[in-house]
């Protein structure tokens, strides 16, 4: 219970899930990546399916990936601290800084803790805008809605 409790506190990095609605083209396109997903063939799973919109194909990877990361950094949020994980790396050769151009325009450097929340916040926050994620299937993606998915998956 004390796990449990810790890895769902609201002063944690932690969102909650973000769902794709029953009975639409993404929840439909959801079922299929989960299906597809565990068939061995990675290339084959994040292709995007015949006749169906790229756009929509990649909204749903992105939602679903942004789930799956929200729910591992959570169950590790404990033993990465700012303490014992003062830098965010890739190895002794790569240091990340955070900037996303608008609350932090010059890149600073920041403890793995700090710079997944940032990194969450800012996701969350394009996800959640209707102009960058329409969740209405009448509603067009932006021109740059691919490179935004690349930006959000690069980080």
């Amino acid at each position: 219970e004390t796990m449990a409790k810790n890895l769902f506190s609201k002063d944690k990095t932690f969102r909650q899930k973000k769902n794709h609605e029953e009975g639409t083209k993404r929840h439909e396109l959801h079922k299929h990546a989960k299906a597809t997903l565990g068939s061995g063939n990675l290339r084959e799973a994040v292709k995007c399916p015949e006749k169906e919109d790229l756009n929509e194909w990649l909204a749903v990877n992105t939602v679903d990936f942004f789930n799956q990361i929200n729910v591992l950094y959570g169950s590790i949020a404990d033993y990465c601290t700012d303490e014992s994980c003062p830098v965010m790396s890739a190895g002794a050769k790569y240091e990340y800084h955070w900037a996303d151009g608008v609350k932090i325009k010059k890149p600073i450097k920041c403890s793995a803790p700090v710079y997944v929340d940032h990194l969450m916040n800012w996701v969350q926050t394009l996800l959640d805008n209707e102009d960058v994620f329409p969740t209405r299937e009448d509603t067009p993606f932006p021109k740059e809605f691919e490179k935004i998915c690349k930006k959000i998956f690069t980080r």
